[in-house]
C-alpha cells in the first residue's frame, strides 16, 4: 500500500509539474547579431531567465541571433518570435514594407558610437579630423551618417577618407598600426579592444543625443492579441536590468553560465568577469546617458524618432512616409517598471 501511495504521489507531482510548464507561454526573442555577448543578452535574457523572473510573468523563454535587425523582424513577421531587438530607424524601414513591428522598450538611450584615435594621434576634436583617414566597421550605413551629422551640426563640411577595417582586433590593428588616423566603432567593441591591451581616446558623436537608439520590439498583432505577456517580458528585462546595475559581476556570472562558451578559456574566472565588465559597463554608460527618472525606464521621446525619420529620409534609408506614433509606444512603461525594485537590488548585492 505505501509504495502505491509513493507511486500515485510521484504521479501527481508530474502532473503538477507538466501543468505548470504548460502554464508558461512560449516566447523566442531574436537579437540584431548573431552571436551571444556581453551586452543587452545580460540583463535580456541570462539574468531574467536564471533567477525566474521570466516564469514569475508565466513565460518560458528562448533566445537567438540573427544577422541584422531587418532578418530579426522577418523571423518574428513569419510568426516563429514575439519580440527583437533592432534600431529605431529599422523598426520604420519594416513598417515602410509593410511589417508591422512596434518599439516597447528603450534598450539604449544613446547608441554608444564614438570616434577613438590613438593618445599620440594630435586628434582631438571633431574640426581634427577634417582630410583624415577615418575606418568604419562597414562601408556606409548608419556609423557614417553619425559622423557627418555630428560634423555638419559642429559647422565643419565631412571631408575625410573613409576605408572599411571590421570590428575587434583587426579594427584596433588597423588603428595601431596608423593605416587609419581615427576610426569609428560602437561602447561594447571599444571594450573589446581595451580587454586586449589597447589605449584609445574617444570623442562623442553629439548627433545620438537627438535621435532613437536600441530597442526591444514586438509587433501589432502582439500587443493587441495578447498584452500581458508584452509587459511581463518587459517588466522581467527591467527587473534583470536592476540585478545587472546593483551586482554587474554576479549579472556576467550568470551570464556565462547560460553561454558558456563566451568565457575566454586561456584566462582565469576573475580576468574574464573583469574583462566582461568593462565592456558591460561601456554598454550600459550609453543606454543609460541622459536618463533622469528611473520610474520611466525604458521610455520613448517622440522628438528623438521624429530627427531619426528625418535623418534617414535625408539619407535615403527611408522613405519617411509612416507617422512615428505607429513605430513606438510608451503604454507598457508604467507596467514594465512595476515591481520591488528594492528587493530586486537586495537580491543582486546578495550575491556572491
Amino acid at each position: 500500500m505505501k509504495s502505491l501511495i509513493c507511486l500515485l504521489g510521484g504521479v501527481a507531482a508530474l502532473a503538477l509539474a507538466s501543468t505548470a510548464s504548460a502554464q508558461e507561454k512560449p516566447i523566442t526573442i531574436v537579437l540584431s547579431h548573431a552571436n551571444m555577448a556581453v551586452g543587452e543578452e545580460v540583463f535580456l535574457y541570462a539574468v531574467p531567465k536564471a533567477l525566474g523572473y521570466f516564469k514569475d510573468e508565466g513565460l518560458d523563454v528562448t533566445i537567438q541571433g540573427a544577422s541584422g535587425g531587418v532578418q530579426a523582424g522577418q523571423v518574428m513577421a513569419s510568426g516563429n518570435a514575439q519580440f527583437i531587438t533592432t534600431l529605431a530607424e529599422g523598426v520604420m524601414q519594416m513598417r515602410e514594407q509593410g511589417a508591422d513591428p512596434v518599439a516597447i522598450l528603450s534598450l539604449k538611450n544613446y547608441n554608444g558610437y564614438s570616434v577613438s584615435t590613438l593618445p599620440d594621434s594630435g586628434i582631438k576634436s571633431l574640426a581634427d579630423l577634417t582630410g583624415k583617414t577615418i575606418g568604419f566597421p562597414v562601408a556606409g550605413g548608419g556609423t557614417v551618417m553619425m559622423l557627418d551629422e555630428s560634423l555638419k551640426a559642429a559647422g565643419l563640411k565631412p571631408e575625410y577618407t573613409a576605408i572599411v577595417i571590421g570590428t575587434g582586433p583587426g579594427a584596433a590593428a588597423a588603428v595601431e598600426q596608423k593605416r587609419v588616423e581615427a576610426a569609428v566603432l560602437w561602447d561594447a567593441n571599444y571594450g573589446l579592444i581595451e580587454n586586449l591591451g589597447y589605449k584609445l581616446n574617444y570623442i562623442d558623436l553629439p548627433i545620438q543625443n537627438e535621435i532613437a537608439g536600441f530597442t526591444l520590439s514586438t509587433s501589432d498583432k502582439m500587443v493587441k492579441d495578447d498584452p500581458k505577456s508584452v509587459e511581463g517580458f518587459c517588466r522581467a528585462v527591467l527587473k534583470g536590468l536592476t540585478y545587472t546595475l546593483a551586482n554587474k559581476e554576479a549579472a556576467v556570472d550568470l551570464f556565462f553560465k547560460e553561454f558558456p562558451t563566451t568565457k575566454a578559456a586561456n584566462v582565469s574566472d576573475e580576468e574574464a568577469t573583469k574583462d566582461a565588465v568593462n565592456v558591460l559597463n561601456k554598454w550600459l554608460d550609453s543606454a543609460l546617458k541622459g536618463v533622469t527618472d528611473v520610474s520611466k525606464l525604458g521610455s520613448f521621446d517622440k522628438a528623438k524618432w521624429e530627427k531619426s525619420k528625418e535623418l534617414y529620409a535625408a539619407a535615403g534609408t527611408l522613405k519617411g512616409t509612416v507617422p512615428v506614433d505607429q513605430a513606438f509606444t510608451n503604454q507598457f512603461i508604467d507596467g514594465c517598471n512595476n515591481f520591488d525594485h528594492k528587493a530586486v537590488k537586495a537580491q543582486a548585492v546578495a550575491a556572491k
